[in-house]
């Protein structure tokens, strides 16, 4: 499918997906939707998406589910974890405010929007580290949730207003007289167009165009005495720019929509692999037909067939919020759940520091996330999560009970169960006969499904989605 040798082949990777007697719409393909699009899903999830088709398991992840996972009404759930979210960015505890995100991405509704509030972190990474405010960290979160889903014209030039942002990149340092390029740099090479798809004349000048930008009381303010007014000419366009009409110039360069697709493609088709430009150009185009709505190309990707095609599956690995997140809502660990404080410490030790990226790049990703120690790190977590005396993470899974509520009762049918539950798809059959070969028949049935579980867990074959 991603062989692309005409301008047909990559739109009919994009077109949308049928099922088929060849690539039916199976229980692999809706954990996999789950996976890539979600953070992994119970399995009255699975069962019942499996039952309704994609379409309806599609827009229930586009638009989010009526209630919580912990049986909260969606708006409901979604205050409660703003007020949470707001008490804890206002403690001035990183690890509280890292939490409570983690808190709200096991139990929530949408765990689209939470994944893409997520990307939108990594794409426009700030980090508390420097900006040293956790208010202004909490309130940039809570504008990519609120616009990360919407037009990325809008989000773009709010994030230029950003006071968090504003911070990071030493705006307050932009006047007149001296302009800072930082921001300007970072808006075409990380943020909009990509490296080579602008000149470093064009870095200055778009710096002369967002000076005047300060913090003031940790609010966004424009100083018209520190902004420079002189003529400027950045990619082409001549006139008395400021930092919105740069917006804009930005947005209407075609790089800008091939950069984002590639972005996409690398959230919910594969890390592994270097797509060839074509492959990208009906999902570029896509972006600008829908005036850079977001939703609508995620949407398309997620009802592709590329999407769906057996060679998508497994081409990500985890990263550790993936993996953290996903394994505690696919195991239904809710009532309680795992300490979400240690589980954001986990993260932070496998990599992934939640408002704390490594650099305004964010994290690179891919098999970047796994060496030595982070492996290390990954298998104390889910064994973890497993453990009958681990107080923060453990003694809270009955692996037999969560079986047997859906009729999953004899040893052959528990090891399937957990199987299916947690690797359906290109690795299952392989992992499960590793299992069988490792399996402890005469330990006690709680053990035994134990150890089973953690034979899954710690496989290479989870790292993958």
């Amino acid at each position: 499918m991603r062989s692309v040798r005409r301008r047909e082949d990559a739109v009919a990777a994009w077109a949308p997906y049928a099922p088929s007697p060849e690539q039916p719409w199976n229980l692999a393909r809706v954990a996999h939707l789950h996976r890539r699009a979600g953070f992994q899903a119970p399995w009255s999830v699975l069962e019942r998406d499996l039952a309704e088709g994609p379409e309806a398991a599609i827009d229930r992840l586009i638009h989010g589910e009526p209630t919580a996972l912990d049986g909260q009404p969606a708006a409901q759930f979604e205050r409660t974890m703003d007020l949470l979210s707001a008490e804890s960015a206002a403690s001035g505890s990183l690890s509280r405010l890292q939490s409570a995100w983690i808190y709200r991405m096991i139990l929530t509704p949408n765990p689209l929007r939470e994944r893409m509030t997520r990307f939108w972190h990594g794409h426009f990474a700030t980090s508390n580290t420097k900006v040293n405010n956790l208010k202004l960290i909490h309130r940039q979160s809570a504008l990519f949730r609120s616009h990360g889903m919407g037009d990325f014209r809008e989000l773009l030039s709010e994030v230029g207003r950003d006071p968090a942002m504003l911070i990071f990149l030493d705006s307050p340092t932009n006047r007149k007289a001296h302009p800072n390029e930082n921001y300007a740099r970072e808006v075409m090479e990380l943020f909009s167009l990509g490296r080579g798809n602008y000149s470093e004349q064009d870095v200055k000048e778009a710096a002369r165009a967002f000076t005047g930008r300060f913090v003031q009381g940790d609010r966004f303010r424009e100083v018209a005495a520190q902004h420079d007014g002189e003529i400027k000419q950045i990619l082409g366009k001549e006139g008395v720019l400021n930092g919105e009409t740069v917006v804009g110039i930005l947005v209407d360069q075609p790089a800008c929509a091939r950069f984002l697709a590639h972005k996409l493609y690398r959230l919910f088709i594969s890390e592994f692999d270097d797509p060839d430009p074509a492959l990208l150009e009906p999902v570029a185009s896509n972006l600008r037909a829908a005036n850079y709505r977001i939703q609508t190309t995620v949407e398309m990707i997620l009802r592709s067939r590329l999407f769906h095609d057996n060679a998508s599956q497994g081409r990500k690995l985890r990263s550790p919020v993936e993996l953290a997140v996903g394994t505690v809502r696919a195991l239904e660990i809710l009532d309680p759940c795992p300490s979400p404080e240690t589980l954001a410490a986990a993260c932070t030790r496998m990599g992934e520091a939640l408002y704390a990226p490594p650099n305004v790049a964010g994290w690179p990703g891919g098999t970047e996330w796994i060496n030595t120690a982070s492996s290390l790190e990954r298998a104390n977590l889910l064994l973890g999560l497993l453990s009958k005396s681990d107080d923060k993470l453990g003694r809270r899974l009955n692996p037999e009970a969560l079986a047997k509520r859906y009729s999953f009762a004899n040893p052959g049918d528990t090891r399937n169960f957990y199987t299916q539950l947690l690797v359906e798809g290109p690795f299952q059959d392989g992992l499960r006969s590793a299992v069988e070969r490792q399996a402890q028949p005469d330990s006690q049935e709680d053990d035994r499904v134990r150890f089973d579980i953690s034979l899954i867990l710690t496989a290479p074959e989870y790292q993958l989605t």
